[in-house]
């Protein structure tokens, strides 16, 4: 029986789900108007986003018979992602009414992947984790395909669909397999387990592995990153935003829960904590290799953000390896995660303002000139561009600052000093665009860039939040701090 106590905690989520009956409603009634679904979409993840934020706990609380864990973690992400939705529904308006693509069926689906994504970054079970995992990918299948006569986009739909259909079977076999080992699928269970371990194990490691395969696919680790660039590329602007901030830092608070299943510390467990590490290095430095060495050869931006994904993935597990040896310093994943939010969506809702339609202006020579033709889009893009650089005062310096102490503290120089190698080569690809729009002339067939006083207002806000955080980093590392990750 569910407690009034536990429906009390369950608010953000109960907002959000009423808010998703709401806007399909209001869908039905209204079919061929945009403007209602919209407006009631952006009500839902407001007070979805106030709910959260006003009442996050200062204690964690597991609810449910194990199924989910109501903590600073769950309210904060859940907030995180309304603030992202608020951010591409304000930001990308005037793109999603250029392409034709302004349907009210659109605000829903993103609802419900918002839904999915914040349950999955709250769960404490495998099969939660399975049903949220497919509640979030479920849309956004859809709404990768969403111009339908483009042919780009139709593919990146059916490729998606089909690999994310066999990352859950992944998934599942991984879970039947771990289930198998312990007799539960709750993660606490088995920590619990862990700690008192008899037995052949193989079936457990099999199955640890598998699930952790299936999300290092999901954030587009390579080896498994090869869906990523043609998804980016084919996906429409706003959604290929959504994929890049909410999906993947959904998947990375899975990871890091999957990672930190067992108690590592045991010593049944030391033999494969070191197997474990040597996985996460190789992962990590072919990443950050792989990403920032075709990033550099790209000339299409969406193509371009999808190989940064795949470096910036890199780091962020480089962080997860410094909380094998450390698990306190889970907080430099957080940093990390919360700074490429902000960064990624300021830069795709500016490659959303590009005039053409069917994301055709969205090549490297279209910035160029961009100075004389629009020095406001040119300070932002720099902005943006400067921090997915690392360069200091933006919040991009801290992320990976912190990412590289975390790994130094846990005796991993080597793979630190692989990583600041990548970022340099990374910058390259970075600060390109930047000379681009400052000391070149526009070429004849560069795109025009428009905003709406709206989305330049959005854009606006994500830049500043960058730059402050860069410089005045403190509070929002205090508090990122405090956030441990439960067993």
């Amino acid at each position: 029986m569910v407690s009034f106590d536990q429906l009390s905690v369950m608010m953000p989520w109960l907002v959000l789900s009423v808010g998703i009956l709401v806007t399909m409603m209001v869908s039905v009634i209204r079919v061929n108007t945009k403007r209602p679904a919209q407006i009631f979409a952006l009500l839902t993840l407001a007070a979805t986003f106030f709910c959260a934020i006003t009442n996050i706990p200062t204690s964690s609380e597991i609810i449910f018979h194990g199924a989910m864990e109501i903590s600073a973690l769950s309210y904060l992400s859940i907030a995180l992602l309304s603030g992202l939705g608020i951010f591409f529904i304000l930001g990308t308006s005037r793109y999603l009414t250029k392409e034709e693509i302004h349907l009210s069926d659109y605000y829903h689906l993103l609802l419900i992947l918002i839904l999915g994504a914040s349950v999955l970054m709250s769960a404490k079970d495998l099969i939660v984790m399975f049903i949220a995992l497919e509640v979030m990918s479920l849309p956004a299948y859809t709404l990768t395909g969403f111009r339908r006569n483009d042919p780009k986009s139709n593919e990146a739909a059916i490729k998606y669909y089909i690999l994310g259909g066999a990352l859950g079977a992944i998934f599942l076999m991984g879970s039947s397999f771990i289930f198998g080992a312990t007799g539960t699928t709750q993660l606490a269970s088995i920590y619990t387990w862990s700690q008192n371990v008899q037995g052949d194990l193989t079936l457990f490691y099999v199955g640890h592995v598998l699930v952790m395969i299936a999300f290092l696919f999901k954030v587009a680790a390579v080896p498994f990153h090869f869906w990523k660039p043609d998804v980016y590329e084919g996906a429409p602007t706003s959604v290929t935003g959504i994929m890049a901030t909410m999906i993947t830092a959904a998947a990375f608070v899975v990871l890091a829960r999957l990672i930190h299943l067992v108690d590592l510390g045991n010593t049944e467990w030391l033999a494969y904590a070191e197997n474990l590490k040597r996985l996460i290095r190789l992962v990590s430095a072919l990443s950050m290799i792989v990403g920032s060495a075709i990033l550099i050869t790209q000339t299409n931006l969406k193509r371009m953000l999808a190989y940064s994904s795949i470096s910036h993935t890199g780091y962020v597990l480089l962080g997860l390896l410094g909380t094998l040896s450390n698990p306190d310093q889970i907080y430099s994943v957080w940093i990390y995660i919360f700074g490429y939010s902000l960064m990624t969506s300021g830069l795709f809702v500016l490659i959303s303002q590009s005039e053409p339609r069917a994301d055709q202006g969205t090549e490297l020579i279209d910035l160029t000139g961009m100075l004389k033709r629009n020095p406001i889009n040119t300070f932002f893009w720099s902005i943006f561009f400067f921090s997915m650089a690392g360069m200091p005062f933006t919040i991009g310096f801290f992320t990976k600052y912190f990412v590289f102490m975390s790994s130094m503290s846990a005796g991993e120089a080597v793979y630190v000093v692989i990583a600041g190698l990548c970022a340099v080569v990374s910058a390259y690809a970075y600060l390109r665009p930047v000379g681009l729009m400052v000391m070149r002339d526009a070429d004849p067939s560069a795109a025009e860039w428009r905003a709406s006083p709206v989305g330049h207002s959005m854009v606006f806000i994500s830049a500043a939040f960058v730059i402050v955080w860069g410089v005045m980093p403190n509070a929002i590392i205090q508090f990122l701090k405090g956030i441990p990750l439960q067993h």
